[in-house]
């Protein structure tokens, strides 16, 4: 039986009163075995479930040892989530020559896993050793593991407005004894914390811009950090516990406030200072591929790869509007990037065209996107968070319909990050969602 007969019967149609399409499959996933080269007749009420079950009995054919999987189609650039009929209409699809549909292994959607309540609008959020670090616009540091329980040693510091935080290092599997990380704010610093005996301890406080603290991201090794400001400069930070180079020496006359900080809080200046964008500076990512470079992006409607080391500009990207965020892949070095708009957009910045739009993503709606981050272990993958409420997860194969979206805030969304199988997303909701990925 094939296609038309099966559906016949599911819909009390005979083939004479259902449209046909030619259509042939294939797939550059090398997993998969191959797909026989063979065109088939398929009526156009045909949907994704219809194409997995002739997909499916056609591998089966060639491969007695083959298991029925899931499969996403791909026309063109986007994801087959209707009818044919109904497809070929929306994107004026030509049907005169055979057509062409790649398969790709499907994926579950995320999983809702927890919902956490933070005290305040929520503004940066990482996850690592099986547990998610956030930081809140009333200075709050919260801490959850990866079953939503709050560990009690999160702290407040009512006189500050915390914007941004990072990983520094990680000790044995999901315990956070020995965990640090860094996070920066409105008051000027950056402050790297230490989890010692179950408490939060300050260890080294980075003072050096003159203006609030957008951004900060940590190298590989954990021994250099940089960071980004609203006073449009970059700072490089010695993180090497051996480094004396780059110690402030106090004044006499510091301020009472600082006197009461514990003897063993060191306080540090930057190694270098790089000056190159004229407004705020909001994200800065390490280059995969080349030690010693980063990459920025600003307000001023551009991203720039910077070599550290001379303090200079190797290349920049002029994109439409206001940069919000960046983050490159690991393993396949594209960049994505958010603007002030609602259309994430993706460069190849080892490219010597870089500077072009390699692809650009239409979902979101009436605002636009805070942040993006690539799936660490998928290079097709990334989550887009936007002032629409409104998370998307999508396929860079497909750029005119995501592979999910994600509810369930109630405000605009404002971070987010993926890591260890775990999408978290913070809001002005006051809350921090977190979903589990296939």
């Amino acid at each position: 039986m094939d296609l038309s007969e099966s559906m016949e019967m599911d819909n009390g149609t005979t083939s004479e009163n259902l449209k046909h399409v030619q259509i042939t499959f294939f797939s550059k996933d090398e997993d998969l075995p191959e797909i026989p080269d063979a065109v088939f007749d398929v009526p156009t009420v045909a949907e994704c479930d219809d194409l997995n079950l002739l997909l499916n009995k056609t591998i089966q054919a060639t491969d007695d040892a083959w298991k029925e999987r899931k499969f996403e189609f791909l026309v063109g650039e986007t994801f087959l989530r209707t009818s044919l009929a109904e497809f070929i209409e929306e994107y004026e699809v030509e049907t005169e020559t055979i057509l062409k549909v790649e398969c790709v292994i499907g994926i579950e959607a995320p999983k809702p896993l927890h919902d956490i309540q933070a005290p305040d609008w929520v503004s940066s959020v990482q996850v690592a050793n099986g547990h998610i670090f956030s930081t809140t616009y009333g200075g709050d540091i919260v801490i959850v593991d990866r079953k939503g329980k709050e560990t009690k040693l999160s702290v407040n510091s009512a006189n500050r407005i915390l914007k941004c935080s990072g990983i520094v290092r990680t000790t044995k599997k999901s315990q956070l004894e020995g965990t640090e990380f860094i996070v920066g704010g409105e008051n000027q610093l950056l402050t790297l914390y230490e989890i010692e005996k179950g408490a939060l301890v300050e260890k080294i406080v980075f003072r050096g811009h003159e203006r609030a603290v957008e951004c900060v991201s940590v190298n590989s090794d954990a021994t250099r950090a940089i960071s980004g400001s609203v006073d449009t400069n970059l700072k490089v930070w010695n993180l090497d516990p051996s480094d004396e180079a780059t110690n402030y020496e106090k004044e006499e006359e510091e301020s009472s406030a600082k006197k009461k900080r514990k003897k063993d809080t060191r306080t540090k200046v930057p190694m270098v200072t790089i000056g190159g964008h004229r407004d705020k500076v909001s994200s800065v990512v390490w280059c995969p591929w080349k030690s010693g470079h980063a990459f920025s992006c600003s307000w001023d409607h551009t991203v720039v790869q910077w070599d550290l080391e001379l303090a200079g500009e190797v290349s920049r990207i002029k994109g439409p509007k206001s940069f919000t965020s960046i983050d490159i892949h690991p393993t396949s070095n594209l960049l994505i990037s958010s603007c002030t708009d609602a259309i994430p957009r993706l460069y190849d910045p080892k490219n010597r065209d870089g500077a072009m739009v390699k692809q650009s993503f239409i979902g979101h709606q009436n605002g636009w996107v805070e942040s993006v981050k690539w799936n660490p272990v998928d290079q097709n993958q990334f989550v887009s968070v936007s002032t629409d409420k409104t998370a998307k997860m999508w396929d860079v194969r497909s750029s005119k319909s995501s592979l999910f979206d994600i509810h369930g805030h109630e405000d605009r969304i404002l971070c987010a990050a993926w890591n260890e199988g775990l999408i978290a997303t913070g809001s002005a909701d006051c809350s921090i969602k977190i979903f589990e990925t296939s």
